[in-house]
């Protein structure tokens, strides 16, 4: 085999491998961006048992907000200009993939658990990152 055959060889087989990566990455994306655009309701689990010995574990969940509510803490169900500026927040530090909307869901949750590593946004936490201020203020008063 000719070192020209080799060098082609390796040309097409290097397309190949990234050409069915590129396929496979785009195809993943749209799943993520089908799948984000859903809005899921966690389901509550009923379960029928004869004895104490049998109870599973009880785990606290956190309270949905009221539907509307721009109240502190923001979580599941919050709406309002907080949960807006959140999400803006959120934007310009880790992307998006849609238009802020204000409505706390399960897509925001995902995003601010990965940059706040928590479920929902306390007062505190939102003015330690001055949520409440304009993007060029937060800048000056984070410079002082």
């Amino acid at each position: 085999m000719t070192q020209n055959t080799k060098i082609l060889l390796g040309l097409v087989s290097g397309f190949i491998v990234g050409f069915s990566i590129s396929k496979l990455m785009i195809h993943t994306r749209k799943e993520e961006v089908e799948n984000e655009g859903k809005h899921e309701v966690p389901k509550k689990k009923t379960v029928n048992l004869k004895t104490v010995d049998q109870a599973p574990e009880i785990i606290q969940e956190e309270p949905l907000q009221k539907k509307g509510s721009d109240d502190f803490p923001l979580g599941l169900g919050s709406e309002g200009d907080r949960v807006k500026r959140l999400q803006i927040f959120l934007m310009r530090n880790l992307g998006w993939v849609r238009q802020p909307d204000g409505r706390f869901d399960l897509i925001t949750q995902r995003r601010a658990d990965k940059f706040f590593k928590v479920k929902t946004i306390s007062q505190k936490l939102y003015q330690q990152f001055m949520l409440d201020e304009m993007v060029h203020d937060q800048r000056l008063k984070q410079a002082k």
